[in-house]
């Protein structure tokens, strides 16, 4: 049995982990059955998964909060993303 919150798609597979271990397995989407049933639930996975800032918007808001300084990039970054 798989958890549904820990459902990842990577290319042709789709990456679960199992109870009651939590062992990472990884499926072939050519052999899953119920395809339909799986793809349904790494959707609705993905619409409640918040938005968050990019790897690089995320790199700019660490640098100059480390920093203490500022750019008109990081003031757009900041007013994007409030918290």
């Amino acid at each position: 049995m798989a958890d549904s919150e820990s459902l990842r798609r990577k290319r042709n597979h789709i990456v679960a982990r199992v109870a009651p271990t939590g062992e990472r397995i990884s499926l072939s989407r050519d052999r899953i059955q119920n395809l339909a049933n799986v793809e349904d639930a790494l959707s609705q996975r993905v619409e409640e998964t918040p938005h968050g800032p990019t790897a690089r918007e995320r790199q700019v808001l660490a640098y100059h909060k480390k920093y203490k300084t500022t750019s008109p990039l990081y003031e757009k970054i900041r007013a994007k993303y409030p918290d």
